[in-house]
C-alpha cells in the first residue's frame, strides 16, 4: 500500500505542475497581446521571445514535476546532456507556436495548437528517456496515441479560445483567457499522464542517472525558481499593460476638429 504521506506529497507536486502550466500559458499568451495590431514580428522580437522563453520553460517545468509526481520507489535521475537538450530544443520550438497567433491568416492558430501538442508529446516522451528507467520501457502505442490525440485536440481548442476573433470581441475575453489557460494546463497535464501510463512508469525499478542530474534539485528549481521568475514576469506584464493607452483612447479615437472662430469685419 503506499504511504498517505507520499500521496499527499504526489497531489501537490501534481498541483504545482498544474499551476505552472497554466501561468507559462498565461504569460505566454500575455506578451504575445502586447503587440500592436498590424506591426512586423520583428518590430517584437522580444515580446515573441520572451513569450517562447516563459512557454517553453514552463513547459518543461510542469513535465519534471509531473513526472516526479509519480508514486515510484525510487529517486529519479535525469541525464544531464539529455536534459539540457530538451530545455534548449524547446525554446527554439516555441518560437513557431507563438509567432503563428500574431501572423494575419485564418489558419494560424489550428497549426501553433497542431505544433505545441507535437512539442508537448515530444516533451514528454523525451523526459521519460532522459530518466533511463530501468529495466527499460516498453511503449504501449495505443495508450501513447490517445495523449497524442488528446493534446491535439486540447491543445488546439485552447489556442483557438485564447486568440480567436470571437473570444477577442466579446465583453467577457477575460473569462475566455482564462478559460483557456486552464485547459490548456489540465490538457498538458492529462497528456503527461498518458504518457507515463504507456511507458510503465509505476513498473520501473530504478533510474540509470540518479548520479548525474538528481530528480529532487531539479524539482526544487521547476517547483521554487521557475514559479519565482514567472511571479516577475507576470509582474512586469502587468506593469507593461497599465502603461498602454486603453482601446477606445488616446491612438484610437477620431480627432476632434478644431472649431475656427471666424471674426466679423467691421465696414
Amino acid at each position: 500500500m503506499t504511504d498517505p504521506s507520499d500521496a499527499d506529497f504526489s497531489l501537490l507536486l501534481w498541483t504545482l505542475a498544474l499551476f505552472v502550466a497554466g501561468l507559462a500559458w498565461h504569460l505566454s499568451n500575455g506578451w504575445l497581446r502586447l503587440m500592436q495590431p498590424g506591426a512586423t514580428l520583428r518590430s517584437h522580437w522580444r515580446a515573441l521571445a520572451l513569450s517562447a522563453a516563459a512557454l517553453g520553460v514552463g513547459l518543461n517545468a510542469a513535465m519534471v514535476l509531473g513526472l516526479q509526481a509519480q508514486p515510484l520507489a525510487f529517486p529519479l535521475g535525469f541525464h544531464t546532456l539529455g536534459a539540457l537538450g530538451l530545455v534548449f530544443g524547446s525554446l527554439l520550438l516555441c518560437l513557431p507556436v507563438v509567432a503563428l497567433p500574431a501572423a494575419a491568416t485564418s489558419w494560424r492558430l489550428v497549426l501553433s495548437g497542431v505544433v505545441l501538442a507535437i512539442l508537448a508529446l515530444g516533451l514528454q516522451v523525451g523526459w521519460v528517456l532522459a530518466a533511463g528507467f530501468r529495466p527499460g520501457v516498453l511503449w504501449q502505442r495505443e495508450v501513447l496515441a490517445a495523449a497524442a490525440l488528446v493534446l491535439l485536440g486540447g491543445l488546439v481548442l485552447a489556442r483557438w479560445m485564447a486568440f480567436s476573433a470571437i473570444s477577442e470581441a466579446s465583453p467577457r475575453r477575460l473569462a475566455w483567457r482564462l478559460a483557456a489557460a486552464v485547459l490548456g494546463a489540465f490538457t498538458l497535464m492529462a497528456g503527461q499522464e498518458l504518457v507515463s501510463m504507456a511507458a510503465g512508469v509505476k513498473a520501473q525499478s530504478g533510474s540509470l542517472f540518479q548520479q548525474q542530474l538528481h530528480g529532487t534539485v531539479l524539482s526544487l528549481v521547476c517547483g521554487v525558481l521557475v514559479p519565482l521568475a514567472m511571479g516577475a514576469m507576470a509582474l512586469d506584464l502587468w506593469l507593461r499593460r497599465r502603461q498602454r493607452p486603453r482601446r477606445g483612447e488616446a491612438g484610437l479615437q477620431p480627432k476632434k476638429r478644431r472649431k475656427r472662430r471666424h471674426r466679423i469685419r467691421t465696414l
